[in-house]
């Protein structure tokens, strides 16, 4: 049993057949930001053409690989689309030649293709318990490795140190493909929702949190606690 996760970089087709030369020196320098990346160790990935693939017994470690590509993929002005699920994965190397059946595979190619917007979304057959969404409140929301934005749990495409180039980015996309603004709209919307430091957890897991007394109600213009109590 596997958590797979299935990525489409978007805006990589059109380019090969635009100006395969040079998409392929944006590819290459792509596979050489991979390799440079502190992914997790037991994480594998697997990338053909403009198709990713993430592999592991853990869903941290898919989730935390998949935050670190899709920076690597905006830094290439592209974005990256994509759908995580868990089942029976098998595979088998044979001189030099892969061979993979898995029907989480099938599933996360199947959610891939429902995804509007460029996310990479976590099955709903995939539970995500308490424990998923309280990073976002003890590390803040850039190290949390999920969020949940306009019904859809997905895996955090920012961190602290590109927001801002995230955003500025996606403006520009924005403005070169008028005919795609849709995406880039959604993506600029997560952004601006980021920057207002919304929630951005489920309801279900926010009223969990409440009742558990992880997190604790207080007026809106009340002092935070002492430091030494925090957290």
């Amino acid at each position: 049993m596997k958590y797979v996760g299935f990525c489409d970089v978007l805006g990589f087709s059109s380019a090969v057949l635009s100006d395969i030369n040079a998409t392929i020196a944006l590819y290459q320098q792509f596979r050489s930001d991979i390799r440079t990346l502190p992914l997790p160790a037991r994480a594998q990935i697997s990338v053909y053409s403009d198709s990713i693939l993430v592999v592991s017994d853990e869903l941290p470690a898919v989730l935390h690989t998949i935050v670190a590509l899709n920076w690597v993929a905006l830094m290439q002005d592209w974005l990256i689309r994509g759908g995580i699920a868990y089942g029976k994965y098998w595979e088998e190397k044979e001189n030099g030649n892969l061979f993979v059946v898995s029907d989480a595979l099938v599933r996360a190619v199947a959610l891939e293709k429902t995804v509007k917007v460029p996310a990479v979304v976590v099955s709903e057959d995939i539970p995500l318990e308490v424990e998923a969404w309280v990073p976002r409140f003890v590390h803040g929301t850039f190290k949390a490795p999920l969020l949940y934005f306009q019904g859809l749990s997905i895996v955090n495409p920012f961190n602290s140190y590109w927001f801002a180039s995230a955003a500025i980015r996606a403006r520009r996309l924005l403005d070169a493909h008028p005919a795609h603004s849709e995406k880039y709209e959604w993506f600029l919307s997560l952004v601006e929702a980021v920057a207002k430091d919304d929630i951005l957890i489920p309801e279900v897991a926010l009223a969990r949190m409440l009742e558990l007394g992880i997190l604790e109600k207080r007026p809106e213009h009340s002092a935070p606690p002492p430091a030494e109590n925090a957290g």
